[in-house]
């Protein structure tokens, strides 16, 4: 008897000894100065996020830190106006207004369009950009900048090299641009100043969605386009309105209540995205890039998600990367957001913070590409 009870107590204080190290006695009996505190697990959240964001803790918080400094506007509160809110009148009144400032032809046209097709032969793309010494002098200047010298240190001096170099992305975007350089230095009433910050933060916009893109395994051309022109009616609205009211709009001095999309609205009875598509019909630019500079801001939600799968990711892609652009920096005036729908976001599988889409490899191709046109703008 006096075997099985000490069998007994041996078992006991094995299972009292089992029960301590697996997390030592009920909190509730210990001293409130010797509890041992339940080990954190990471919320739900934080699992789902990537490992390069739970990894680069810091960065996003600065990047949390430049948020707060912004001005935040949501647009669901006012009826945004989109082409097709537009009277018969006033169609007719901004065509013929816009109608008067063509869109160059020419070699560089021509080369943007046939570099849609990532399969076109090099040579042929180099053969139509010898024809025009601009476009030539264009590429050459690039290629042997600081941002792309070969690592050789030998000066490029072959149109097809420099155009094997820069890659066809790379060469669209810039020729695109070279055309809309000559469009708007040619027509739009804006100082050399104006034009140039609306310019930089076009390309910086272009450039974010080419790498949101590729993040997604996506062919970026179609959103390189769209990034770039998704503010060119910016560069029109002194037609539509006293230009001084206008500038001052553009600088951002007018009144803060109001999201700067209505104020342009009030000021002009338009706002530059209806402008801007009404540009890319005039000019016959693709049906996408259209619609992706009138819905870059999200006007009419409802109306955007009846749009086919393909067309909302450009939208969003461009609009996200407007985002990104404007926390930046690279506006050219007071930082200022808009809030992006969440639905838009999702239907993208994208973060549902826009902040987590930027990566220091995106923000370092933002700044190659704006240092390269300060240094290389007509």
């Amino acid at each position: 008897m006096s075997y099985a009870l000490i069998l007994l107590v041996i078992v006991g204080v094995v299972l009292v000894g089992f029960l301590f190290w697996r997390g030592g006695a009920p909190q509730e009996d210990v001293p409130l100065k010797h509890r041992v505190s339940p080990r954190r697990r990471r919320s739900k959240s934080q699992k789902e996020l990537p490992p390069e964001i739970r990894n680069n803790k810091l960065y996003y918080r600065e990047i949390f830190r430049k948020r707060s400094s912004c001005k935040i506007y949501s647009l669901e509160p006012y009826p945004l106006k989109t082409s097709r809110d537009l009277t018969e009148e006033q169609k007719e009144f901004l065509y013929q207004e816009l109608k008067r400032f063509p869109l160059p032809s020419g070699a560089a046209m021509q080369l943007s369009e046939m570099l849609r097709d990532p399969y076109v032969d090099s040579r042929k793309v180099a053969a139509l950009a010898s024809t025009d010494p601009v476009v030539s002098a264009r590429l050459l200047a690039v290629v042997n900048s600081a941002y792309f010298r070969p690592r050789s240190g030998k000066k490029v001096s072959s149109i097809h090299r420099a155009i094997l170099l820069l890659g066809f992305n790379q060469v669209r975007n810039l020729l695109f641009q070279l055309v809309l350089e000559h469009a708007v230095s040619k027509h739009s009433p804006l100082s050399k100043e104006e034009i140039q910050k609306i310019w930089l933060h076009s390309a910086s916009v272009s450039v974010a969605a080419g790498e949101i893109a590729k993040r997604y395994k996506e062919h970026p051309g179609l959103v390189l386009t769209a990034g770039l022109m998704h503010d060119i009616g910016k560069f029109f609205l002194p037609y539509f309105q006293n230009q001084e009211e206008v500038g001052s709009f553009l600088a951002h001095e007018m009144g803060d209540d109001l999201p700067p999309l209505i104020q342009e609205e009030n000021l002009t009875g338009f706002n530059h995205a209806v402008i801007g598509s009404v540009l890319c019909y005039i000019w016959k630019l693709p049906h996408e890039i259209s619609q992706a500079v009138v819905f870059h801001h999200f006007g009419n939600p409802e109306r955007l998600f009846q749009l086919e799968v393909k067309m909302r990711r450009v939208i969003t892609t461009v609009a996200v990367a407007d985002y990104i652009c404007h926390l930046l920096g690279y506006a050219g005036e007071e930082p200022y957001l808009y809030e992006i729908p969440k639905q838009a976001l999702e239907a993208c599988g994208f973060p549902a913070y826009p902040e987590f889409l930027i990566t220091p490899e995106l923000e370092k191709e933002v700044e190659k590409m704006v240092n390269l046109l300060k240094e290389y703008s007509l």
